[in-house]
């Protein structure tokens, strides 16, 4: 009996490894038309980098497991060799090229130790650069003026709700009781957190996960709510309009004139306010233990969370399929947003994306085969791989071009294990968080302090909402400890870095 159950476990994991082969080759097979496997063009030879040598620094191990088999056919292709190094880069080490989180562009490109994207490679209609969503063609692969990193995967948030317990008659009907509307996926953070109070009451326990024990991951949840009570949503036509009036229009953690911190005078104190709510209302866990929101949600332990994809697949599987239990939505938005009027309640609510995550790809400045490696980086970002990319659930790759949200792409999100109707609302809230027609989104820190900022405020946001000490103040506490990190580096250096953080040149 146990060697039919031994027999039995493998033949399962050879189907579902045979299943996911079969569905990325299908997938690049839909997007070889667009031309974007080979990147040679007529008159080069078929090995045009014969003997070339790269190394390449890949620390995110599910990224270098998925792109180690793309780099080995690209070196049959093109007769280079490339060694992939698990590991972090640092200033003195050996890699020429690097996959680096989007937060970590300007630390690397304020010393000038990396070199500009070629213009052949932007204009290169098989790489097609003009389909990328403009986060990541334009902001997060720019610092100084300069193009300096291939996007090669994006992030992405989607609310996760237990539809069951939503289903609930005492659920609903005390919910509606309360607020004179029916019990739904929030669509505002207000929302969220009345709807988090109303579980908290009945089940007696907390409702949603811990927060982020990863003071990154924290940084990241304020700030994301924090982005659409910043300002309101524009288009082309409203940006123009207001920035050419004013300045800081795009400003978020830091003013692009002084380079002083505005978490004060910003949509942080919205969210700061908000993130005590939740600690008053108890429905929040006490600190400590695990916080996956995956396997709280799983476990019951909350009725909804915020979870970013790779989160998202780990969610349980029953016969191969992600329970009906867990449905899905957008992430929140607001109706209270700073310096204007509450929007209308029949109609959207306030949403303004923001973009912290993502891997970019670079080339160092001391790389001796920069052709190589930045054909390296073409083949890896183009439109065929970033679709096998995204296709690989545990990596929580998240849209980088405006095909991978296209409704006619609902195959590149089907291995994340809900059925067809889920799988929709999953690319559906994708295309929701990269929104393409708000041309005013909020980025996360991306100077070379960027680090030492994250840590310096984690302690004040912890603290949020323990005590009597109002919101406000945490954030003076943070602005405090952001002031004694800025006084050990020039103004001008400063203002520089606030600068180009914020896009500007």
């Amino acid at each position: 009996m146990q060697q039919a159950v031994r027999s039995n476990l493998r033949n399962r994991r050879r189907s579902s490894q045979t299943a996911t082969g079969a569905h990325l080759l299908l997938i690049a097979a839909l997007f070889a038309p667009l031309g974007c496997d080979d990147h040679r063009t007529a008159g080069q030879p078929d090995k045009p980098f014969d003997g070339r040598a790269l190394t390449l620094s890949c620390p995110d191990a599910a990224m270098a497991d998925a792109v180690t088999p793309m780099v080995r056919a690209w070196e049959a292709r093109t007769g280079a060799t490339v060694t992939v190094h698990r590991g972090p880069m640092n200033p003195s080490d050996a890699a020429d090229v690097g996959i680096i989180p989007s937060g970590e562009l300007g630390a690397w490109a304020e010393p000038g130790h990396l070199s500009a994207v070629p213009a052949k490679l932007r204009s290169d209609a098989a790489f097609q650069w003009t389909g990328l969503l403009p986060a990541y063609g334009e902001r997060l692969v720019e610092w100084g003026g300069q193009t300096l990193a291939v996007p090669l995967t994006g992030d992405g948030y989607v609310l996760v709700y237990r539809a069951d317990r939503f289903a609930e008659k005492s659920a609903a009907d005390a919910f509606f009781a309360r607020h004179t509307r029916p019990l739904a996926a929030p669509s505002t953070w207000e929302e969220f957190a009345d709807v988090a109070a109303l579980f908290a009451g009945l089940d007696k326990r907390p409702s949603l996960p811990p927060l982020p024990s990863d003071p990154e991951r924290l940084f990241d949840l304020l700030s994301r709510v924090a982005a659409s009570f910043d300002r309101s949503a524009l288009n082309d036509f409203q940006l123009a309009a207001q920035t050419a009036k004013d300045r800081e229009a795009l400003a978020f953690q830091f003013a692009v004139t002084t380079g002083k911190p505005r978490l004060q005078s910003s949509g942080y104190v919205n969210a700061a306010d908000w993130l005590a709510r939740l600690r008053a209302t108890n429905v929040l866990p006490a600190p400590g233990g695990a916080d996956d929101p995956a396997a709280a949600l799983s476990e019951g332990r909350a009725v909804m969370a915020l979870v970013s994809l790779d989160q998202l697949a780990r969610l349980p599987r029953e016969g191969g399929a992600v329970p009906a239990r867990f449905a899905l939505a957008g992430v929140p938005g607001t109706r209270q947003v700073r310096g204007a009027g509450p929007s209308p309640a029949d109609g959207p609510p306030n949403f303004v994306p923001y973009f912290s995550g993502g891997r970019l790809g670079v080339v160092r400045t001391r790389c001796p085969h920069q052709e190589a490696a930045f054909d390296l980086l073409a083949d890896l970002g183009s439109p065929a791989r970033g679709a096998e990319l995204i296709a690989t659930p545990g990596l929580g790759a998240g849209p980088t071009r405006v095909a991978h949200v296209d409704r006619e792409r609902l195959l590149l999100w089907l291995g994340y294990g809900f059925d067809e109707e889920r799988s929709k609302m999953l690319q559906d809230t994708m295309r929701h968080y990269a929104e393409q027609a708000v041309k005013n989104p909020t980025f996360g820190l991306r100077g070379p302090d960027r680090a030492e900022l994250i840590r310096a405020a984690d302690p004040p946001l912890r603290a949020l909402g323990t005590d009597k000490t109002p919101a406000v103040d945490r954030l003076k506490q943070i602005e405090a400890a952001w002031q004694v990190l800025d006084a050990k580096v020039s103004p001008e250096t400063l203002l520089r870095w606030r600068q180009r953080a914020a896009g500007l040149n």
